[in-house]
C-alpha cells in the first residue's frame, strides 16, 4: 500500500500560484475542469500544507495548469 503524503513546499507555493492567478484562466476551463478546481481548491485553502491529494488529482492538476498558466508541474 502507497503511503500519502502531505504537502512541500514547492507543490504549496504551486497550488498558491493557481489559486492566486484562477481569474485569469478561469474562462478556458470547461464546466468539469471548473468544478475540479473548486473542489481542490477549497481543499487546498483549508487545510494548507496539510493538504493530501492523489497521483490522479496531481495529473489533472498538471494538465489544467499546463493548458491555462503553463506552469507545469509542482
Amino acid at each position: 500500500m502507497m503511503q500519502r503524503k502531505t504537502l512541500n513546499q514547492k507543490e504549496f507555493d504551486w497550488l498558491s500560484r493557481l489559486d492566486a492567478e484562477g481569474d485569469k484562466y478561469w474562462d478556458e476551463l470547461n464546466d468539469w475542469e471548473k468544478i475540479f478546481m473548486e473542489n481542490i481548491l477549497e481543499t487546498y485553502r483549508r487545510y494548507g500544507m496539510k493538504t493530501i491529494f492523489s497521483k490522479g488529482q496531481w495529473n489533472v492538476l498538471t494538465r489544467i495548469s499546463e493548458k491555462t498558466l503553463f506552469i507545469g508541474e509542482p
